[in-house]
């Protein structure tokens, strides 16, 4: 077998395992919002089985993946039952699938699967259509939803009817300048209590508003509900009046209720041990240290103060050696899964597209969880793909723009202040920025007030399109939904940079759970803060002169103190993995004072920690104070921005 070979047979086993844990929490999630996740979910990871296997070789694991997908398909459209004999039948498919895996490469297909592949067959040929309830749901909808619902949604729809929820039609208007922020935070709303099964670009909006209509299933909407979603925008919702008839047709066939399926946490995730005995031995021994500080120091006059210093500075450099030990023992490399989206998403696409590519991966050391790693796999192999299907052009049309026929995908990780960056980046045609605009005209978004940035936010919303193919390598801004709700459930984010001719850039940018930084300590009115040093020009401030000047005090809101003029000044430079305006620019900072430097343990904020630009994390203090650990890229960003 090749290196390319042998890594698909690796991940494929890997992906094998985890599908007989799915298939097992399907055998007991019958229904549900669990079961339609799990049914995505192995239809997602069977089609990434038929897609890589057909296109290396493996033929048998190629035809029985498609036929499970089709099998498992009917199914998602409530024209097959989820039966003991349908599951006990997708159990066997991928125990043949296991085995295929461990026999060589070959087009041909042993007699010894033909079986299975005949008994799915005979599944699939005995679903049927759910035609009548469709016309039904269809019309009772208001006509723009009607019309842009899947049949997928439809049945999303007719299973939530089904287990007692009602729907609604949401109507959302959000300010042009934060529809992004809004349009995520009403859907967390929502999410709280039900599901959004659709959503669509709304009426035509003014120049000032971008407007969605969501299709959403709960038993019930509550009055704080709507409270709290009426603060991010204009929004109103109805309630879609379903015929009762339709209602007493389902619940004769409505399944037992399901039981909840507790969902793993970061914290019960293990690598070597549990994750959150980790957790507590980490900051046991932060804590300790702090102790035996305050031990050292009261001492007093019968210890020298030249010894006392000189233990003080061993005893932090040990402890601090012991922190970054164990913070490593919760890490994994990235160049794992940085690896794996060139050679199982990358080569593979560029092989079926007839692409020459060529993938180079920096950063590789940089640890991460396993668990955002896992989380970060898919948005990643997703970028990627659409790097070489949709950025990358033909090695014709680059000779004529006269390019290298050889495209290039970089592949980029970096620790940057606590946050994980990590960047795709393609050197080939770039994001067709007008014809974002254009789909954005189409649904009736936006026109000439749109700016860039706002165009290259739009593309990650859902429903959005700007191809007429409904594939999953269709346009660039196809599918990149699922980018934006993996940073969503990682508390980042990710940004977009374009140019013309020249290529696109995606970074992902989420926080790391834990990370030991070397800090520059700074004071600004009452607050100590800190800065990750390597962002900082040690050199001496007087050097740089020239540079312009920010105030830290402004950039923290903190008002005209001062006539807001810090004493002290500081060097910042921008980093080199931002997509940002400041484009490695160099400024002056004023500050009150410089406490010192220390290196931190910086913990992240959380899920939601992109709620708050310009926070890295926080980090606790000798003395037991917290810090808040400053992201200046953004709050320089959010500072220009404004002005």
């Amino acid at each position: 077998m090749t290196e390319e070979q042998r890594l698909f047979v690796a991940d494929a086993q890997e992906i094998v395992e985890r599908l007989y844990g799915d298939l097992d929490g399907l055998r007991s999630a019958r229904s549900g919002r669990r079961r339609r996740e799990l049914a995505a979910q192995i239809f997602r990871r069977m089609h990434t089985l038929k897609g890589s296997g057909a296109s290396l070789g493996f033929s048998q694991v190629s035809q029985i993946a498609h036929q499970f997908e089709g099998v498992l398909d009917s199914a998602r459209l409530g024209r097959l039952e989820l039966t003991g004999t349908v599951l006990n039948a997708f159990q066997d498919a991928l125990a043949a699938i296991e085995q295929g895996l461990l026999s060589p490469p070959s087009d041909e297909l042993s007699n010894t699967f033909a079986p299975i592949i005949q008994k799915l067959n005979e599944l699939a040929s005995d679903s049927v259509s759910e035609e009548e309830m469709e016309q039904d749901l269809r019309s009772a909808l208001p006509l723009d939803v009607a019309r842009s619902l899947s049949e997928y949604d439809l049945q999303h729809a007719r299973e939530a009817i089904r287990e007692g929820a009602k729907l609604f039609v949401f109507s959302a208007g959000f300010d042009i300048e934060t529809f992004d922020r809004d349009f995520r935070e009403l859907t967390r709303l929502l999410g709280q209590s039900g599901e959004v099964i659709a959503t669509i670009p709304g009426e035509p909006a003014t120049a000032e508003e971008i407007n969605f209509r969501l299709l959403y299933a709960a038993e019930l909407v509550t009055g704080e509900t709507l409270r709290q979603a009426a603060l991010l925008g204009r929004v109103a919702c109805h309630e879609i009046e379903m015929a009762s008839a339709m209602r007493e047709k389902t619940a004769s066939n409505q399944p037992a209720e399901e039981k909840p399926v507790p969902k793993t946490t970061p914290d019960e995730t293990s690598v070597r041990i549990e994750m959150k005995q980790l957790n507590e031995l980490i900051s046991t021994a932060g804590e300790l240290y702090r102790q035996t500080n305050k031990a050292l120091a009261t001492l007093g006059p019968g210890l020298k103060v030249e010894a006392a210093g000189t233990a003080g500075k061993d005893l932090r450099d040990r402890f601090s050696e012991l922190e970054e030990r164990l913070i490593n023992l919760r890490l994994v490399p990235i160049s794992e899964i940085l690896k794996r989206a060139a050679s199982f998403a990358g080569r593979i696409a560029a092989r079926q597209m007839g692409k020459e590519v060529q993938f180079e991966i920096d950063g590789g050391d940089v640890g991460i969880e396993k668990t955002l790693a896992d989380v970060l796999a898919d948005p990643l192999f997703h970028l990627v793909r659409n790097a070489v299907t949709h950025g990358i052009e033909e090695p014709d049309e680059r000779k004529v723009s006269g390019k290298n026929p050889v495209g290039r995908v970089r592949l980029t990780a970096a620790n940057h202040s606590g946050r994980i960056h990590i960047v795709v980046t393609d050197d080939g045609r770039g994001i067709d920025v007008d014809r974002v605009v254009a789909a954005a005209a189409e649904h009736g978004i936006g026109g000439p007030q749109l700016s860039l940035e706002q165009c290259l936010r739009l593309i990650f919303r859902p429903g959005f399109s700007t191809s007429d193919e409904l594939s999953e390598l269709s346009g660039r801004g196809i599918g990149l939904e699922i980018v934006d709700r993996a940073m969503d459930l990682a508390g980042g984010e990710v940004r977009v940079a374009t140019e013309s001719g020249v290529g696109a850039r995606f970074a992902m940018i989420v926080p790391a759970a834990l990370s030991m930084l070397p800090c520059v300590l700074v004071r600004s009115g009452e607050q100590t803060y800190a800065i990750d040093a390597a962002c900082l020009d040690q050199s001496h401030p007087d050097i740089n002169e020239t540079l312009p000047v920010l105030q830290l005090a402004s950039l923290l809101a903190q008002g005209d103190r001062n006539n807001g003029h810090g004493e002290t000044m500081i060097v910042w430079r921008s980093s080199s993995y931002s997509i940002s305006r400041n484009g490695g620019r160099k400024y002056r900072i004023g500050i009150d004072a410089v406490v010192g430097m220390q290196e931190l343990l910086v913990r992240s904020l959380g899920r939601y920690a992109a709620r708050w630009p310009g926070l890295c994390g926080a980090a606790e203090l000798v003395d037991g104070t917290i810090a808040l650990v400053l992201d200046l890229n953004e709050m320089i960003n959010d500072n220009f921005a404004t002005n």
